[in-house]
């Protein structure tokens, strides 16, 4: 589990990793310039006093990390070398357990439509593609998410 004014800091390098990692092609290349590690700490901030998160080591070393809030995993990442070893599963079922445990039947995420790798992980964990939208970047009209739903039985 991530810990409350002592996880941020790695949280944030994580996340940043992640991203430069996963969306060259995906996000426009502006945006994965702009990301910032302190910034990414202080929301990592505000998101651990309303959610859950986990992270993942391999060999001592953080890979990974899901965050929950109510009944949506708002967050689920991990570096590319360990993709394909079980973390990103790991991670999810924590996240599903908070989930039901706050007394939910579904648990629900959103993903970038474009990110083919993800999407094929989440329809394997039996994810069902229930909605798209965009994800909010103005400067990015045509950038889409879209929506899988989870049954927690």
């Amino acid at each position: 589990m991530a810990w409350p004014e002592q996880d941020e800091p790695l949280i944030a390098r994580l996340k940043v990793a992640c991203w430069r990692e996963a969306y060259p092609g995906i996000l426009p290349q502006p945006i994965l310039d702009g990301l910032d590690v302190g910034r990414s700490t202080a929301e990592w901030t505000r998101a651990l006093q309303t959610g859950i998160a986990w992270l993942a080591e391999q060999a001592g070393m953080p890979v990974g990390f899901a965050h929950a809030r109510a009944d949506e995993v708002t967050t689920l990442y991990v570096r590319q070398a360990d993709w394909g070893q079980g973390v990103g599963r790991e991670l999810l079922h924590r996240a599903f357990d908070e989930v039901a445990c706050l007394g939910h039947a579904r648990a629900h995420l959103w993903v970038l439509e474009e990110n083919a790798p993800a999407r094929r992980f989440y329809e394997h964990m039996n994810g069902r593609l229930t909605a798209r939208r965009p994800v909010g970047y103005a400067r990015y009209p045509r950038l889409m998410e879209v929506r899988y739903d989870f049954a927690l039985d």
